[in-house]
């Protein structure tokens, strides 16, 4: 039987790899946005500007149901607002993930994302009263 290896395992046959190509450390960012906002269209920063190499591994906000007439939260990073998730349902109370299940509102494709350099950014539109949108995003970084 001929043994399989991942690419990452086979990259590491010809050199060495940085630290978040192959075992990297995974870092949390702790997400809690609690505020009331009228109606309209507002931006959220996850995060300040990311070490190089970061990659986005994972993202998952609970939410209380958002009111307001558009009601979606858009994940993204600076320059692309809605590259991880476009126009996800916050209408009523759930959650949100990154990677998701097939069908829903995730375009990242599933799998890391490169972040580094960049910050993690959201818009929200939706009207918040007493909502919260509460939960992590999980990077991993050479450091």
């Amino acid at each position: 039987m001929a043994a399989l290896k991942s690419a990452a395992v086979t990259a590491l046959d010809t050199s060495i790899q940085r630290k978040s190509a192959y075992r990297g450390n995974v870092q949390l960012i702790p997400v809690e946005v609690s505020t009331d906002a009228a109606d309209g269209t507002h931006s959220i920063a996850f995060s300040d500007t990311l070490p190089p190499n970061t990659e986005l591994i994972a993202i998952r906000l609970e939410h209380t149901a958002i009111g307001g007439t558009t009601n979606t939260l858009d994940i993204g990073y600076t320059g692309d607002a809605d590259a991880i998730i476009d126009g996800a349902d916050v209408s009523s109370a759930g959650v949100v993930d990154y990677p998701a299940e097939a069908g829903t509102t995730t375009v990242g494709g599933g799998g890391p994302i490169a972040v580094g350099g960049k910050a993690i950014i959201g818009e929200l539109k939706g009207t918040m009263s007493s909502d919260t949108i509460n939960g992590y995003i999980l990077i991993v970084t050479d450091e």
